[in-house]
């Protein structure tokens, strides 16, 4: 069953409840990130967390609605970066929610020069390859630059995971909890790929990786 379908009131309290979760944990900090989640039914609207607003201090009353173009129908007015939202449900039917953050193992990883682009982290633990799976690298571009939204639809078609250069992650889920779930396992196998750097360690094998995907997917 899917989670992530209830009542227009029950979503917006579950957004708020988990970005406070997020903030308190320093997951992402000040007025940075966003979460959001598709509105149940046939209009194609999402639920948004506002422009310049705190996941910590989310009013359940003023997270945005937009409607299937993008219009404001309720709440205050959305995230710069609903476009980056936009661009993942476009070619992601599956997906019901995506968490943007800004969160600083992941931030970190997106910087090192010497990373895959293709698939940014080695597959450490069997729950990064089952939550996360593969993570293809989005280039640099400026905050708010739409030719970002081009870069994340194309690549989403191939991943629900995938992390912006200097920027962050952008995670989509079956359901609020599996994105945030998502979103949280990247940011910890990010904090241990940091740790063991510089040190030999020995990844899960690609027969390993295809059978938790077999048994799991």
């Amino acid at each position: 069953m899917n989670q992530d379908i209830g009542t227009e009131r029950e979503l917006r309290e579950r957004i708020a409840m988990h970005g406070k979760s997020i903030f308190d944990r320093g997951l992402t900090a000040g007025s940075s990130g966003n979460i959001s989640v598709r509105i149940p039914g046939k209009s194609g609207g999402m639920l948004v967390t506002p422009t310049n607003s705190c996941l910590g201090r989310l009013d359940p009353d003023r997270i945005t609605k937009l409607d299937a173009l993008g219009n404001v129908v309720s709440g205050d007015q959305p995230s710069k970066e609903a476009f980056l939202h936009h661009s993942v449900y476009d070619v992601r039917a599956d997906s019901q929610s995506i968490v943007h953050l800004h969160s600083t193992n992941s931030v970190a990883v997106s910087v090192i020069a010497d990373i895959d682009p293709n698939d940014v982290l080695p597959p450490i633990t069997a729950y990064y390859v089952m939550r996360v799976g593969r993570l293809p690298l989005i280039p640099y571009y400026a905050p708010g630059d739409k030719e970002l939204a081009e870069a994340v639809r194309e690549k989403a078609k191939e991943s629900h995971s995938l992390l912006l250069a200097n920027h962050g992650p952008v995670i989509a889920g079956k359901s609020l909890d599996a994105a945030v779930n998502a979103t949280e396992e990247l940011e910890e196998t990010a904090k241990l790929y940091l740790m063991l750097r510089n040190i030999p360690i020995r990844a899960l094998s690609v027969e390993q990786c295809d059978e938790l995907k077999a048994r799991f997917s």
